[in-house]
């Protein structure tokens, strides 16, 4: 007799069971998709009604309905809806059950579920290892973007169907206690730390606590017996490495070297070499033999991001040609170490998506590594250029945000690196950048130095001076909306680039 694989349906008598709710009548629907946003409501969805800082989503009950949603997770006490049929769920908090919803929802899928983690690489780790996975399991879940907190994740495990085959759930905290709760909703399979440094330090206040939290997304899944993948050039997430004593350890490095052939426990960590001149990294170990890959995004962090990524693929159990048959796969975000190409030709590195003081500073080394090694900056042999026409490095940075009462000290830490690069000319944007303006000026910087009101302005001088061959950085905090600096450019170079 054949037997019928299970498939789990998102009914609305499953809610109410998972929601522990007592209903006079449930109605027979079955759910298409769940969402917490009324302009996202598609036809026989569930729509969550929740309040937040600006909007409280039961107001837009009706209009959700209207639109087609076909079921209401609301507060307590909200006028029921006229129309019929439509299940309504009443609860105290929205938000608490529609995560605990969420997590009633993930236990009916065994599948591979690993969570990315860490202070910044996070959403770059998230969507190489969801391509390499695909080498293996054509239908993969990831996180959308960058919604990794209270309401993201659940979002994200509440699109798990029975055709997924694996799931990639990216996870960012802000406060003590909320890495315990994202792991206690997703139980992952597997976990991966990227990096730990400073990151909303309003509330995880320094970074010992910081890496105290995230280490939670390992040793968590380390206690259920998983798969944990460790940086070993990370010193705050290193320890990891001999203090788990559960689970499937998987270590990786990218500072030690290519492992030696006779060491007999070289197999044991996956080894990579970053390859500056040519973008490249060469891998070897955790059964994968040496190999040489081009890196789908530039700059030795994010080949710290790959290795990272194909450890947890490795230690999943992936062959060579899986992993390299998914990593061909990859499409890189828009603003995430993107690079863009002026007439010139002039090298522009959008990378505005996020920004905190470690990928500030492994953006300068992406700078400084391309004006060295990028084909557009290199002038032909047999031209002769002035020091004034020689091609120039542009470090355009915006303000980092959420960095705590000590927001002014990591921005003026950015200093001795642009001095040491000796990067030619630093423009900058916002209020908290110009205590590292002020720093520059102490420590007499012998380059170009602005600071800049609004990103328009700061465009229009890089549109005057900036030079065919030079190479530029745009990098900021999403918040500070740097991309409308390579809109000027952008604008300007379709008229003429002089």
């Amino acid at each position: 007799m054949k037997l019928t694989q299970y498939q789990p349906q998102l009914t609305a008598q499953f809610v109410a069971q998972a929601l522990q709710l007592q209903m006079h009548a449930v109605p027979e629907i079955e759910f298409t998709s769940v969402t917490t946003d009324s302009r996202k409501v598609v036809p026989g969805c569930l729509f969550v009604a929740i309040s937040g800082e600006k909007l409280d989503g039961n107001e837009f009950i009706e209009a959700a309905i209207q639109a087609g949603a076909t079921g209401v997770l609301c507060r307590r006490g909200t006028k029921s809806p006229e129309q019929k049929p439509v299940a309504v769920f009443q609860v105290e908090d929205t938000l608490q059950a529609y995560r605990r919803l969420a997590a009633r929802w993930r236990r009916e899928f065994s599948i591979p579920i690993v969570v990315v983690a860490g202070s910044a690489g996070k959403t770059t780790t998230k969507e190489l290892l969801s391509a390499i996975l695909r080498g293996r399991w054509k239908t993969v879940l990831k996180t959308q973007g960058s919604q990794n907190g209270f309401v993201g994740i659940p979002m994200t495990l509440l699109e798990l169907r029975s055709e997924h085959q694996a799931a990639v759930i990216e996870v960012g905290i802000d406060a003590p206690g909320a890495m315990a709760e994202h792991m206690t909703l997703v139980s992952p399979t597997a976990s991966v730390l990227t990096a730990i440094g400073p990151e909303h330090l309003e509330k995880l206040r320094d970074i010992p606590t910081v890496a105290q939290e995230e280490g939670i997304a390992l040793s968590h899944v380390a206690k259920t017996k998983g798969l944990v993948a460790v940086s070993l050039d990370d010193p705050w997430i290193k320890p990891h490495a001999t203090t788990l004593k559960d689970g499937q350890i998987v270590t990786f490095t990218l500072n030690a070297g290519l492992p030696d052939p006779a060491d007999a426990n070289a197999s044991d960590t996956l080894r990579g070499h970053f390859n500056p001149d040519g973008q490249t990294i060469t891998f070897q170990g955790v059964g994968l033999e040496k190999t040489t890959v081009a890196l789908p995004l530039l700059g030795k962090h994010n080949a710290s991001n790959l290795l990272a990524a194909l450890s947890i693929a490795a230690g999943l159990g992936l062959t060579q040609d899986e992993i390299l048959s998914g990593l061909a796969q990859f499409t890189g975000a828009e603003g995430r170490s993107e690079l863009q190409e002026l007439p010139g030709p002039t090298t522009v590195i959008c990378d505005y998506y996020n920004a905190q003081p470690a990928s500030v500073r492994a953006g300068l080394e992406l700078l400084n590594d391309l004006s060295r090694f990028h084909p557009s900056t290199t002038p032909p042999m047999s031209q002769k250029l002035s020091p004034t026409a020689r091609p120039a490095r542009w470090a355009c940075l915006g303000d980092m945000l959420e960095l705590g009462e000590n927001e002014e000290a990591f921005h003026r830490e950015i200093a001795p690196q642009l001095i040491q690069l000796k990067i030619e000319n630093v423009y900058l944007f916002g209020p908290r950048m110009r205590a590292l303006y002020e720093e520059l000026k102490n420590l007499r910087f012998q380059g170009r130095l602005e600071h800049f009101e609004t990103q328009l302005a700061l465009g229009k001088m890089l549109t005057q001076w900036a030079k065919p061959g030079d190479t530029l950085l745009i990098k900021g905090s999403r918040g500070m909306k740097m991309e409308e600096v390579w809109k000027v450019l952008e604008a300007h170079a379709k008229g003429h680039w002089t």
